[in-house]
């Protein structure tokens, strides 16, 4: 049995079936993670060259300060995380499939937390979204 690097064909054979196993759906919030995760550095220089204030929002957590706030950080941080997830995933990186599902169970825990700890008691929807995508990948992972 020849390696993937030897033979491109299989390799270009499992991408794409990797691929075709990815909901539109998913593949679609994948790639906003993507550009959210690319336009990101871009808002941090534009907000901390104009003295302005940036708005920060992931998994119910949110602030609205510099950019350099330790809130900020760990909200930009969570979107970079999801951003190479996401490449991951599309790409049908081998490591792809286990950072979404381990970094989807972080990113519940994180929305459920934030319904009780982020500014008072609040419903969050992103479990709504949550539960169907890691329910959706863990059927994807015996093909994968």
């Amino acid at each position: 049995m020849q390696s993937d690097v030897l033979n491109p064909t299989l390799s270009d054979e499992i991408i794409s079936r990797r691929k075709s196993l990815i909901p539109t759906w998913i593949k679609v919030i994948g790639w906003l993670f993507i550009v959210m995760g690319a336009v990101l550095p871009l808002f941090h220089f534009y907000v901390i060259f104009t003295g302005g204030v940036g708005t920060y929002m992931m998994f119910g957590w949110s602030y609205q300060g510099p950019p350099l706030a330790m809130m900020a950080m760990f909200i930009s941080a969570l979107i970079l995380i999801n951003a190479c997830c996401a490449y991951g995933l599309l790409f049908a990186k081998d490591w792809g499939l286990t950072a979404c599902i381990l970094f989807g169970y972080v990113g519940l825990l994180l929305a459920i937390m934030s319904m009780f700890f982020a500014e008072g008691i609040k419903i969050a929807l992103e479990p709504l979204v949550q539960i169907p995508y890691l329910i959706r990948l863990h059927k994807i992972k015996a093909h994968w």
